[in-house]
């Protein structure tokens, strides 16, 4: 029986592996993996299912074992991407706080380089924020012809609930300018802060 240790590795990771093992393998070969955590089990598990292989899995203190035995070659044609399901936390409850529409202190030309980045890279985060509130002058990053509105429709799309001060965008004159998400009031904003697991100002 040929072992492979995938303990340790995070997911594509032991779905790679188990497939590139299976392919030096012979018809009918057996093959004992030995992995760490749960959502790998099951990704692993089910990868090797759909491509026809029953699997056994022996859990014993925190290390799971799952013993196959090699059937057919269809897998070689199966993305072990497709298979990789990630276990998020339950809650994912913090709020990120624009306060400013340029990102620290300094340059401002260099400040409105990094918010940019830092928006249009927040869709393709693991963890996304449960609430956005945008304040002050953060509210140009929620305009219509904002830089970064594409990225945050696409965060709007993605569940996350995007809140703009309605006092704030009276006040520059850009309530009929807002691109995404709903004018909020400072009630809604202190109940979303005050009940946030942890609250980000970029």
């Amino acid at each position: 029986m040929k072992k492979l240790n995938a303990k340790g590795k995070l997911c594509p990771v032991p779905l790679i592996m188990t497939k590139k093992e299976l392919q030096t393998m012979e018809e009918n070969e057996s093959l004992l993996i030995l992995l760490d955590n749960e959502t790998s089990v099951k990704n692993v598990s089910r990868f090797l299912q759909d491509n026809g292989m029953s699997v056994n899995i022996i859990e014993k203190s925190g290390v799971w074992e799952l013993q196959v035995v090699k059937k057919g070659n269809k897998f070689e044609q199966s993305n072990p991407e497709n298979y990789c399901e990630i276990d998020l936390p339950k809650t994912h409850s913090f709020v990120i706080c624009f306060q400013n529409d340029k990102m620290g202190h300094g340059a401002e030309e260099l400040g409105k380089i990094l918010i940019k980045g830092f928006i249009n890279t927040l869709p393709d985060a693991t963890i996304l924020p449960s609430t956005m509130i945008f304040l002050n002058s953060g509210i140009h990053l929620v305009t219509k012809d904002s830089p970064v509105i594409a990225s945050i429709k696409k965060l709007e799309e993605k569940g996350v609930n995007i809140l703009t001060c309605g006092t704030c965008l009276d006040y520059y004159k850009k309530m009929q300018e807002l691109g995404a998400g709903k004018v909020s009031n400072m009630y809604e904003i202190i109940e979303k802060l005050s009940s946030a697991s942890k609250v980000i100002y970029p």
